[in-house]
């Protein structure tokens, strides 16, 4: 479905724009809380003229600053529209989806969730292994889903990593290493030149196997958990095709502590395959397996050394998460940088 999104938060947040979307009089419109990053998240309770209410909550890029990213709202519009009623995933539920055809700006409007009961993490919200095996399982059900069973065409989906190298030239991510993020490691990690062909090697790899859909942004602030405990996934803004570990790589290495993960990944990663077993794919033994998974470490430290827009201590805590697993698997070595 494309339906006008307009980029004007004030008209979203109207009774005559919310009236329309949800097909019933909206007398009344009360802003509950505002989160902006570069897409703002906007709670909200809407009031019919029966007096029954709804609370939702809005993902759009309203401010300025975030004008020139809400192209990116469209991946997640079409996930919602056409993946996830198919998934089975922990989700939120989507009341509307648009996709503006002037500004291509996407715009979901899902259930609240804080409401329902549900606790959203902060990217540095303690995490177990436990939580984390329980995450992977999501993961495996969204690696084994295939897309094109569901909507034929995922031109929409295509591998984008090669994308993120463009985007920061090797002098700009030295600065960026050299700013402080990159103060634990030894200046052999530290190495923009390193980083970047290392990461060439892993969005080469990436495009050559567009085998699942993958999250591809997997860090405690972008999960919920239900009032049983149960994880969720928000925040679809890059998926796309590309080898199951990407999102396992990541997810293990930004959510643990170094010395948890230290103790723990192998046991994660045969989880991980083992759900994948559970659901009836051919998965790869676990050596193979393995190999992958310390390869893709180098994926989630390269986003976040590029980060910019988050506030300082949570990237200092990925980059030095990731990286020290970079480090101990000598992935750089690995991929031959």
């Amino acid at each position: 479905m494309v339906s006008p999104a307009p980029l004007d938060l004030d008209v979203v947040c109207s009774p005559e724009w919310c009236s329309g979307i949800l097909g019933a009089p909206v007398v009344e419109v009360e802003r509950v809380e505002e989160l902006v990053t570069i897409a703002s998240k906007v709670r909200f309770r809407v009031t019919y003229d029966d007096g029954t209410t709804d609370a939702l909550c809005v993902k759009g890029y309203f401010s300025p600053d975030s004008a020139g990213f809400a192209d990116l709202g469209q991946l997640e519009v079409h996930f919602y529209e056409s993946l996830a009623p198919a998934m089975g995933l922990e989700v939120p539920e989507c009341v509307h989806t648009g996709i503006d055809p002037g500004t291509g700006h996407g715009i979901i409007v899902m259930r609240d969730l804080v409401d329902a009961g549900c606790t959203f993490l902060t990217p540095l919200h303690p995490y177990t292994p436990d939580q984390t095996a329980a995450t992977l399982g999501q993961l495996a059900r969204l690696h084994h889903t295939d897309p094109r069973a569901i909507v034929g065409e995922v031109d929409w989906l295509a591998p984008r990593l090669a994308g993120y190298l463009a985007y920061v030239p090797e002098e700009r991510l030295q600065a960026l290493l050299d700013d402080g993020r990159s103060a634990p490691f030894a200046p052999e990690i530290a190495d923009a030149r390193r980083l970047r062909a290392a990461f060439t090697t892993v969005a080469e790899r990436a495009a050559a196997r567009p085998e699942h859909v993958v999250h591809g942004d997997s860090h405690a602030g972008n999960l919920y958990l239900t009032p049983d405990g149960r994880p969720g996934l928000v925040d679809w803004q890059v998926i796309q095709l590309g080898p199951w570990s990407l999102d396992v790589a990541y997810h293990i290495g930004a959510v643990l502590d170094p010395a948890d993960r230290e103790r723990s990944e192998a046991d994660l990663v045969r989880e991980y395959l083992e759900a994948r077993r559970a659901l009836g794919d051919d998965v790869p033994d676990f050596a193979a397996a393995w190999d992958d998974y310390r390869d893709a470490l180098v994926y989630g430290f390269y986003m976040w050394a590029i980060t910019q827009r988050v506030a300082r201590p949570v990237l200092e805590e990925h980059v030095a998460r990731l990286g020290r697993a970079v480090e101990h698997h000598d992935s750089f070595a690995r991929l031959g940088s």
